[in-house]
């Protein structure tokens, strides 16, 4: 890794970007954890990407940064106060696939550290940034963030919500677009007690009455036995379960290894066994399609990976529920 993050820092622009290329598909091929050093190394170089003048490096500096927070444990947490802020910033790129790589990292982190935490720590910067792209981009990002950690992140919406309500009369249109489907993915998740919680802000009754009148058309897909788990008013009795995360929908992806067809099943089966030990009390899995035995290998490379004792357990967890949703999704039949 040290060779492709030297070659990250060469002077000549198309030389950092293949560093910056060599250095992701180390990554993705990685299994061990990363050593503090190395992480310490890899987020310095990175961080002076983030501000490359060519949007390629950058892209890549952040997909990189994507690829090693799941291979570095505890030890990228004491670099959050400035890898954050930075990245909050790379909300506001020029360049769309800056700006997506951007919100998958944020997405990353919370999925490996915790959604309330990092939503806290990025919003400090993003909720009233000067940038309105940076505000729209956050609050989609949140939105995301929301649909992933609700239903195991009590906290998480209480959070959100002021800074959302506030951004529904910002002077940019797509501002208040954003921070409207943030407000639909909340009621999503929660359900009609969601009202109750609207009625706490003292909003204008020309604000209620829009808000309103775009939930009409929701459907909340929260079951109603789950509605006292699911009361964004509940108190911290729930603080264990706010430790177990989803997993997000978008992977990064992996090297391709070779696995028979009967290995991956056996792993698969091993596996969902496993998870029916536990108590998981989030939303249902949702099926995973794959139509190929190389995509089945490349999808049990990434949970394999993820499931090692060094690993938190509530990414293990959400590994172990992926497998469950490659076999709904039929992977155990190919």
């Amino acid at each position: 890794m040290e060779e492709a993050l030297e070659a990250a820092r060469a002077k000549d622009t198309k030389e950092r970007m293949a560093g910056v290329e060599r250095l992701l598909q180390v990554l993705e091929s990685t299994t061990r954890s990363l050593s503090s050093a190395e992480v310490t190394s890899l987020v310095d170089t990175c961080m002076d990407l983030l501000k490359d003048s060519n949007f390629r490096v950058s892209q890549g500096a952040l997909q990189a940064l994507s690829a090693a927070a799941v291979l570095s444990g505890d030890h990228l947490k004491i670099h959050f106060n400035g890898l954050v802020p930075a990245v909050v910033e790379r909300l506001g790129d020029g360049k769309q696939p800056v700006r997506e790589a951007a919100r998958q990292l944020l997405i990353t982190l919370m999925e490996v550290s915790s959604p309330t935490i990092i939503v806290e720590r990025a919003g400090s910067y993003a909720w009233a940034h000067r940038s309105w792209r940076v505000r729209e981009e956050f609050a989609r990002t949140v939105s995301t963030a929301v649909g992933l950690f609700a239903s195991t992140e009590l906290p998480l919406q209480r959070v959100l919500l002021p800074p959302v309500l506030q951004l529904l009369t910002d002077s940019n249109q797509s501002v208040r677009e954003a921070a409207a489907s943030c407000i639909e993915e909340m009621f999503a998740q929660v359900g009609t007690q969601f009202h109750e919680e609207l009625q706490r802000h003292s909003l204008p009754s020309s604000m209620i009455k829009e808000i309103n009148a775009r939930l009409e058309k929701i459907e909340p897909k929260v079951l109603p036995s789950d509605g006292v788990r699911s009361h964004i008013s509940t108190d911290n009795r729930t603080a264990s379960a706010s430790h177990k995360k989803s997993s997000p929908r978008t992977k990064i992806s992996t090297r391709e290894t070779s696995f028979s067809s009967g290995k991956s099943c056996s792993n698969i089966c091993m596996a969902k066994c496993l998870l029916c030990e536990f108590d998981i009390t989030e939303k249902p899995v949702v099926p995973i399609k794959v139509f190929t035995e190389k995509e089945l290998v490349k999808e049990m490379e990434k949970i394999t990976s993820t499931l090692v004792p060094e690993k938190d357990w509530s990414l293990r967890i959400s590994a172990m529920q992926r497998v469950e949703g490659l076999v709904i999704g039929g992977a155990s039949v190919l």
